[in-house]
C-alpha cells in the first residue's frame, strides 16, 4: 500500500475533526441547526424595530433588514470563529496524542464549520428577503467574496493568536472577552460610519472589523459606497495577524501540546 503524503494525512485529519465538530455542535441537539438560523434572525428583527425607521432615512434605496443582514452575518462569523478557536486547544487536547492530528487541524475544522453555518444563514435570509420583496441583488459579487475570504483569514489569525497566548493564561481569555464585546457593537453592524458624529469617527475607524463591514456593504449595495472604508488597512491587519499567530504557533506548538 502506497504511503500517504503529509497533505493527505492532514486532509483526512481535518475531515475527521470537521465531522466531530458538526456532531458536537448539532448532532446531540434536536434543534441545533434550526437555532443557528433563529438566533441571528431574532437580532435582525429586534434591531429592525428599534432602529429601522431612523436609519432607513440615512440609507435611501437600501432595505434595512438587508443592511442588518450584511453586518450581522459577517459580524457573527468573525465573533464565532475567534471565540471557538480560543477554546480549540482545550476541547481537542486528547486528540493531539495521535501523531496524525496537529493542533492547527482542529482550528481549520472549526473555521470550516462556522463558514458552513453562516453561509447557510445568509442564503436562508437572502431567500426570505427575496420572497418579501427586498432588494437582494449583489452589486459586485467577486469583490464581495474576496473581502469575506480576507475576513475569514483575519478571524482565523486572530483566533489562533488568542488561543496560543491564552493557552498559557486563563485570565488572558477573560480580558479578550471583555474587549471583544465593545469592539463588536462599535463595528458598524447596526449603522454606517457616516451617521456617526465626525469627532467620534476617528476612534471607531481604528477597529478593523468596521472597515470590513463597510467594504462588504459597499460591494453588496450599489448605493452604499463608503469613503471611509480602507482595503489596505484590513489587508495590513490580516497579514500582520496571520504572520504573528502562525509564527507563535510554530514556536510554541510543542509546549502547548505538552501543557
Amino acid at each position: 500500500m502506497e504511503a500517504r503524503t503529509p497533505w493527505q494525512i492532514q486532509k483526512a485529519a481535518v475531515q475527521a475533526l470537521y465531522l466531530r465538530e458538526m456532531k458536537t455542535r448539532f448532532g446531540s441537539q434536536k434543534w441545533g441547526y434550526f437555532w443557528a438560523v433563529i438566533e441571528p434572525a431574532a437580532f435582525v428583527a429586534i434591531f429592525w424595530v428599534m432602529f429601522g425607521f431612523h436609519l432607513r432615512k440615512s440609507m435611501p434605496g437600501v432595505d434595512y433588514p438587508m443592511f442588518l443582514l450584511t453586518g450581522m452575518v459577517p459580524g457573527f462569523l468573525f465573533s464565532e470563529i475567534v471565540n471557538r478557536l480560543m477554546n480549540a486547544f482545550e476541547a481537542n487536547r486528547a486528540l493531539f496524542n495521535y501523531r496524525q492530528v496537529k493542533p492547527i487541524d482542529s482550528f481549520i475544522a472549526r473555521v470550516l464549520v462556522e463558514c458552513l453555518v453562516y453561509f447557510a444563514v445568509f442564503v436562508a435570509f437572502v431567500g426570505a428577503g427575496n420572497l418579501l420583496g427586498f432588494q437582494t441583488a449583489v452589486a459586485d459579487i467577486f469583490s464581495l467574496c474576496l473581502i469575506i475570504a480576507v475576513l475569514i483569514l483575519f478571524s482565523f489569525g486572530l483566533g489562533l493568536l488568542f488561543a496560543v497566548v491564552g493557552s498559557f493564561s486563563e485570565n488572558f481569555k477573560k480580558v479578550v472577552g471583555l474587549i471583544m464585546r465593545p469592539l463588536f457593537f462599535t463595528s458598524g453592524i447596526f449603522f454606517t460610519i457616516s451617521v456617526v458624529p465626525e469627532k467620534f469617527r476617528g476612534i471607531l475607524l481604528v477597529n478593523p472589523l468596521l472597515h470590513f463591514l463597510e467594504l462588504i456593504r459597499a460591494y453588496y449595495f450599489e448605493t452604499l459606497r463608503s469613503p471611509y472604508a480602507d482595503l489596505g488597512y484590513v489587508l495590513c491587519w490580516t497579514i500582520s495577524v496571520l504572520f504573528l499567530s502562525l509564527w507563535l504557533y510554530e514556536k510554541l506548538q510543542k509546549k502547548i501540546i505538552a501543557s
